[in-house]
């Protein structure tokens, strides 16, 4: 029975040394403007849905940018869509 116990000891011992040494990846994700969302963006849902469609993105959201020649309020947000960064 001690040959059992000292042999869980140590394997667990090994575990969480090997736990220690794994790494944790940050979940960055970097940003694109879609290029084929045409209209002004209005509803996030509809973005995000839009995103995942076409680009295999992880979500988008309407983010306000600054226009050129725009003068009504709703028209100065585009969707951006959201994926994870790969450096």
């Amino acid at each position: 029975m001690a040959k059992y116990t000292a042999f869980l000891a140590l394997l667990i011992c090994l575990f969480l040394v090997a736990a220690t040494e794994i790494q944790m990846v940050e979940g960055k994700y970097c940003w694109k403007k879609s290029g084929k969302w045409n209209v002004a963006c209005k509803y996030s849902y509809k973005c995000s849905y839009h995103c995942k469609h076409y680009y295999g993105a992880k979500y988008g959201i309407c983010k306000k940018y600054k226009p050129w020649g725009h003068k009504y309020y709703w028209a100065k947000y585009a969707c951006y869509c959201y994926s994870p960064c790969h450096y």
